[in-house]
């Protein structure tokens, strides 16, 4: 019979879980030889594979490693108070809350715990907050009547705070306090949000290809960086597209105001205009600078804001369809780019909307950056379209191949919660092909575009 095969990974975790104090490498790999002589062709690779794929083995930053839920004890983390909570009765978790309050969370199976947060408040009552999945991409908890009666009582407005402490990660036991947004001492919070953002830019250095908001809040919670009497903002309030692209890719220009705008739809006079070399065009929608991609909303990375659920398909396929979400300050040209990704098209020709859903009617046209229109995508926001629930407006993309999309607004929410927009929340049907096939002995094509033209 073949002797069983030894589970190194396994044994690294069992020796970091018994110790009570984050440990060297060289003592891991050792107490893991003791235990069992480890065989294989390069030991220190077994024990080093071990520890880079586990999400419960963590660095504190000085050579040693630790049990994740140990180290993240005493960490104070601060949430800026939404006015979508005041008025759903649910909290709404950025990334560092999220990862304190379920620090298993990405964990396997086997060490994965997502039972409800036992949450001591300052009237010494306690509330279990569970972490649920509110809407797409966004994770909370309703909480429990004991905590909402506490918090109604304190009149919190936007822009308050709570304040969490981790008490013990691996008993789930945290405290909250509140603190009034004019009680800030904005002196010290800006050090601490400098400082935050200057341990991001290091991480970013050193892994060129990015970092991912739970691997940034693992290490900041198992380094020590929340162990302070003052919590910096809130993580999305701090690490966002303003500051992780200018170190990936260079300087980027701020989105174009509303004001500045000029146009005879909204009132304005037409403005000079090089189509040719549009201006201010963000990095993110230039071709220039590699792949386009949509910008996510800055105000909603502060708070609540008015976002709008639009609905998106051919006009030939209306079963198809994809459901976005904007924010109020998304431009149209983040809906192109998140139109074009939801469908898996190849974003290489121009395109326009029209919000009357007339492709002739020049009047209701925004075009494109590079399009001989009076307004372009990357100048206007969802909240400058007087936009009403039911209402239909055209994407027509392609001037050539003339692909018409209805997209038809499902809802307004004035108190959207702060997350990621624009977002893709649902998808129906397959998508069709962006260049239809042809079928070579029917000569016919895989999709009929046209087809809504002819009916």
């Amino acid at each position: 019979m073949a002797a069983k095969k030894v589970n190194f990974t396994q044994l690294t975790h069992d020796v970091v879980f018994a110790s009570n104090i984050p440990l060297p490498f060289a003592e891991i790999m050792a107490s893991v030889n003791r235990i069992m002589p480890i065989t294989t062709k390069n030991p220190k690779n077994t024990i080093r594979n071990a520890i880079s794929q586990s999400r419960m083995i963590v660095s504190t930053g000085d050579g040693r490693y630790g049990w994740k839920p140990r180290l993240i004890n005493d960490s104070i983390i601060r949430h800026t108070i939404q006015a979508a909570e005041l008025a759903d009765d649910r909290l709404y978790w950025d990334s560092d809350v999220k990862d304190a309050i379920c620090p298993t969370f990405f964990a396997s199976q086997k060490y994965s715990d997502r039972s409800p947060a036992h949450v001591a408040l300052p009237n010494g009552k306690t509330s279990d907050f569970s972490l649920e999945m509110l809407s797409a991409g966004i994770w909370g908890t309703p909480a429990t009547p004991e905590f909402w009666t506490w918090f109604h009582k304190l009149n919190a407005q936007p822009g308050d705070h709570l304040l969490f402490t981790v008490i013990d990660g691996e008993e789930k036991r945290y405290r909250i306090d509140f603190q009034p947004g004019k009680e800030r001492d904005e002196e010290s919070i800006a050090v601490r949000n400098q400082e935050f953002v200057r341990l991001g830019l290091e991480l970013m250095r050193k892994r060129p290809y990015g970092i991912s908001p739970w691997d940034f809040t693992t290490y900041l919670l198992a380094t020590g960086f929340y162990r302070h009497p003052v919590p910096p903002d809130p993580f999305s309030e701090l690490w966002h597209d303003g500051i992780i692209a200018p170190t990936m890719y260079g300087t980027e220009p701020e989105l174009p105001q509303p004001e500045p705008l000029a146009s005879a739809l909204f009132g304005q006079a037409i403005q000079e205009y090089d189509y040719e070399n549009p201006p201010d065009l963000p990095r993110a929608y230039d071709p220039d600078y590699g792949l386009r991609h949509a910008r996510k909303s800055r105000k909603a990375r502060r708070g609540s804001v008015t976002s709008f659920v639009l609905r998106v398909n051919h006009r030939t396929l209306p079963e198809v369809w994809r459901e976005i979400e904007l924010a109020e300050d998304n431009t149209l040209e983040d809906l192109h780019l998140t139109i074009q990704s939801a469908f898996r098209w190849l974003d290489d020709h121009l395109y326009s909307f029209y919000l009357s859903g007339d492709r002739w009617d020049r009047d209701s046209e925004i075009g494109s950056p590079w399009s001989d229109t009076a307004l372009h995508t990357h100048q206007v926001q969802m909240a400058q379209l007087d936009l009403r629930e039911g209402q239909t407006f055209l994407y027509f993309f392609d001037y050539g191949d003339s692909h018409e999309f209805d997209v038809t607004v499902l809802k307004i929410n004035p108190l959207a919660p702060k997350a990621d927009y624009p977002r893709i929340l649902d998808y129906h049907g397959q998508a069709p092909p962006q260049y239809p096939d042809i079928d070579e002995e029917t000569d016919e094509m895989s999709w009929d575009p046209y087809r809504h033209w002819q009916s």
